[in-house]
C-alpha cells in the first residue's frame, strides 16, 4: 500500500481488460490513476495533470509505446517510466533501456511485480514519495521532473525546450541578472540569439505564468526576483 501523499499514474494500456485490472490493483493501492487506450489521450492527459509515474503498453493501436517514451526523453522529460509488453525482442528491451526506463514487465506479469516496480519508480522521485514544485508566485509552481507550469488551477502547462531551460537558469540563480551572454551560452547553446528571439521566448513564459515572473534590465540580461 502507497500511504504517503498520493501519487498519479498515468496506465496507456491497449487492452480494456488488462487496463481496468491494472487500474484497480494501483487505486486499491493507494495510487491515483489516470488511464487511455492511445497515446494521443495519454499525451493530453500528461499535458493537463500532474502525473508521477507512467505505465505504457507497447503496443498502442497505430504507435509503438517506444515513441511515447521517446517524445518525453527528447524534451529531457524524465518521468518514471514502466514499460508492459508481451515482445521479449531484445533489440526492443535494449532501447527501452536507453530511454532509462524504470522496469520492463513482460505479459503477463504478477500483481506483484507491477507493484513492486511502482515502488522502484516512486523511489526516483524527489524525496522518494512525490515531484517536488518550485513555487512562483499567483499561485503558480514549476514541476522539473515534467518541465511544466502548475497553475493557481492545477492544470499542468507544458514548456517548450528553451522555455524551461530559461525557467531552470533563472530559478538556479534567483535575483541575479543573467547577461545575454549567459542565457545565450545556456540556451541557444551552439546556435546565435537575437534580442527579438529571447524577447518572444519570455513573451510565451509570461503568457503561460504572469506577467512579473521575469523582469528585463536593460543592456544587461533578465532575472526573477522569486
Amino acid at each position: 500500500m502507497f500511504t504517503s501523499s498520493k501519487l498519479t499514474v498515468l496506465c496507456i494500456e491497449n487492452d480494456v481488460e488488462l487496463r481496468e485490472k491494472y487500474s484497480d490493483l494501483m487505486h486499491n493501492n493507494g495510487l491515483n490513476v489516470l488511464k487511455t487506450d492511445n497515446m494521443a489521450t495519454g499525451c493530453d492527459l500528461f499535458r493537463t495533470h500532474k502525473v508521477d509515474i507512467i505505465l505504457v503498453d507497447l503496443e498502442l493501436p497505430n504507435h509503438d509505446g517506444l515513441e511515447f517514451i521517446r517524445c518525453l526523453r527528447d524534451k529531457e522529460i524524465q518521468t518514471p517510466t514502466i514499460v508492459a509488453t508481451s515482445s521479449t525482442d531484445k533489440s526492443i528491451l535494449l532501447e527501452a533501456i536507453n530511454l532509462e526506463i524504470t522496469r520492463y514487465l513482460v505479459k503477463p506479469f504478477l500483481d506483484s511485480e507491477l507493484l513492486e516496480s511502482l515502488h522502484v519508480a516512486s523511489k526516483k522521485l524527489p524525496n522518494g514519495h512525490c515531484t517536488t514544485f518550485t513555487a512562483l508566485h499567483d499561485g503558480f509552481s514549476y514541476d522539473p521532473i515534467n518541465k511544466s507550469i502548475n497553475n493557481h488551477s492545477g492544470e499542468l502547462i507544458q514548456l517548450s525546450k528553451k522555455e524551461y531551460l530559461l525557467i531552470e537558469l533563472l530559478l538556479k540563480n534567483k535575483r541575479q541578472i543573467i547577461p545575454y551572454e549567459e542565457i545565450e551560452r545556456i540556451i541557444w547553446q551552439d546556435n546565435s540569439m537575437s534580442i527579438d528571439a529571447l524577447r518572444t521566448l519570455v513573451r510565451g513564459i509570461r503568457k503561460k505564468t504572469y506577467s512579473h515572473i521575469i523582469s528585463n534590465h536593460n543592456g544587461i540580461g533578465y532575472k526573477t526576483d522569486l
